[in-house]
């Protein structure tokens, strides 16, 4: 019994915020009280200093977890002891809790930032305009772009696929806008689990069997990378192919180094997802310093596709383009030559640069009696440009050409020619006076090509790259080679984590030679034939290099009658 002269009890409180048992709880716990005939403590929370909405009456312990809190808020907590004969002390000291903000995963901030290495969440580290802290509440990753486009893409006469993978541990889901051309979008949904990559067979998707589109990928949560490959010819459309990596954002500007009006058909690819429609002004620069210019529009939320054979004065000339834009949009650029036996026998196509560089980076390359390689220079500039050009190989010194761009000009270089180059694998790095665009296409074989491929290179390089596509045999042999060039005086360690739909992944080690190239055969990954796959490669001793990936398939009669290549998607 409490004596009569006391009216009230003491209590001195300790409030500890503990591990997160789980989403929005906290344990609460405080000094006993000494007088010998508790009966009893409440505990009293709310989200106001001093103005208490819940209560929990505990017995006479020490302890609470409070639990179903909301994540960001500032709580309220006190105390109060209650004796055997109904007597209440007055409320202990209040103390503030404010809960730590969670991912939709039910990350915490700071393990959040750990996971992803950011350090300032008011930041945006992978530029697609969402800072890291909207990434952090929304579950997106800060270190992927919410958004991908595709300027390209075919069904009917072609077959189209996307392959999207996931670089994270997290579930992704997306959706994918198609924009067809001259009819309304459709929309499809996607979830991708962590570290797995999905084909979307687009030629099977309901409205999109026989039309020519675009596609806008955005990730609601988690992060993807995504390319697109369409293949064409033959019984079962297999008979040649090319592949396009998607772009992280539209742009007011694209460039292009290569385009050919004489033994190709050129096709530049316009994908506008704007409310409104868009203006366009295409410059054609020819190799004799000529320049063209043409204008199009292109409507709202449709793509538009541009056969530049017909643009007067393109007809026999092979050419470069620049596409300046009234509101951001996407550009893509097909090529395909025929035979005398086959219209469309091969082609190539490549997503645009968004701006000249002094510095380019090839990582694929072969010239031999198979392979003919060409590297295509663009120089948008009114002034000449010296462009020089070191060609790493698997072994052996590096070697180095020196060459002179006209103003407003396209420049073309046959590798194949060059001294020291007729048989070999080789890697391009490439640094010019003045920015200039460069691009490398090859085509097989020898001088009878059936076939051939195509990429932009890389302004950058990084020491963290993505691939979305890749196969390994099946019905058509396919073969893929993953590619890795290291133009610096330090070796690269490279570690490969390969992602397969529904299996775990595959992790290997390779290095990289100062100065030189590796290649990596798909044969080597140990995956099921006819398996798809996607990879991550990073350079674990952070020295940045460039990745390709180039992929050949064969017919019954014909080996390697198609094939494509891709650069990787820098993520560092």
């Amino acid at each position: 019994m409490f004596k009569t002269t006391r009216s009230y009890i003491l209590l001195a409180l300790l409030v500890l915020l503990a591990g997160r048992l789980e989403a929005g709880s906290v344990t609460i716990s405080w000094d006993p009280n000494a007088e010998p005939d508790i009966a009893g403590y409440t505990v009293y929370w709310g989200t106001q200093s001093g103005v208490y909405t819940s209560s929990a009456a505990v017995g006479n312990v020490t302890s609470r977890t409070v639990s179903d809190l909301m994540a960001g808020q500032t709580y309220y907590f006190a105390v109060q002891a209650t004796s055997i004969d109904g007597l209440s002390s007055p409320m202990s000291a209040e103390v503030a809790v404010t809960m730590p903000r969670l991912s939709p995963s039910g990350e915490t901030e700071s393990a959040w930032m750990a996971r992803f290495g950011i350090t300032n969440m008011a930041a945006d580290d992978d530029g697609d305009g969402v800072t890291n802290q909207d990434e952090f509440t929304a579950g997106t990753d800060p270190t992927l772009p919410n958004t991908w486009f595709l300027a390209e893409g075919c069904t009917g006469f072609f077959k189209a696929r996307i392959a999207i993978a996931n670089p994270g541990i997290d579930t992704a889901e997306v959706t994918v806008k198609f924009l067809r051309q001259g009819a309304a979008p459709i929309i499809q949904k996607y979830s991708i689990p962590g570290l797995s990559r999905r084909t979307i067979r687009v030629n099977e998707i309901p409205g999109l069997e026989n039309t020519s589109m675009s596609a806008e990928v955005t990730t609601q949560r988690g992060g993807v990378v995504v390319e697109r490959t369409m293949t064409w010819g033959g019984a079962k459309q297999m008979n040649a192919g090319h592949t396009g990596k998607a772009v992280s954002r539209a742009s007011t500007s694209w460039y292009f180094a290569d385009g050919d009006a004489h033994g190709f058909d050129t096709y530049l690819l316009l994908a506008n997802g704007n409310a409104t429609d868009v203006n366009v002004e295409v410059l054609y620069y020819l190799a004799s310093g000529k320049t063209l210019r043409d204008v199009y529009v292109v409507p709202a939320n449709r793509r538009q596709t541009i056969y530049t054979n017909n643009v007067p004065g393109l007809g026999s000339q092979a050419f470069a383009m620049t596409v300046h834009a009234s509101a951001p949009i996407v550009a893509e650029r097909s090529m395909y030559f025929s035979t005398k036996s086959q219209w469309w026998k091969g082609g190539t196509d490549s997503t645009g640069v968004e701006a000249p560089s002094t510095q380019w980076f090839l990582a694929e390359g072969r010239a031999d009696s198979v392979f003919t390689e060409y590297i295509l220079l663009s120089n948008p500039n009114l002034s000449a440009a010296a462009v020089t050009i070191r060609y790493l190989r698997p072994v052996g010194d590096v070697i180095t050409q020196v060459y002179q761009l006209a103003p407003e000009s396209r420049t073309t270089i046959r590798v194949n020619d060059v001294p020291g180059l007729g048989n070999t694998d080789v890697s391009a790095s490439i640094a010019s006076t003045l920015p200039v665009v460069a691009e490398r296409s090859m085509y097989w074989p020898g001088r009878q090509w059936h076939e051939g491929h195509n990429s932009a290179g890389v302004s950058e390089l990084g020491t963290k790259w993505a691939l979305a596509e890749g196969e390994d045999g099946g019905t058509y042999n396919t073969l893929s080679f993953i590619v890795m060039a290291n133009p610096n005086s330090q070796g690269a360690t490279v570690t490969i984590t390969v992602v397969r739909d529904n299996q775990p992944p595959i992790v290997l080690q390779r290095t990289v030679a100062a100065n030189s190239r590796v290649t990596v055969m798909s044969r080597e990954l140990g995956l099921a034939s006819g398996e798809m796959f996607g990879a991550m490669l990073e350079s674990t001793n952070a020295v940045p290099i460039a990745v390709e990936r180039s992929m050949y398939w064969d017919s019954p009669t014909v080996t390697w009658i198609g094939g494509t290549n891709e650069s990787g998607i820098k993520l560092r």
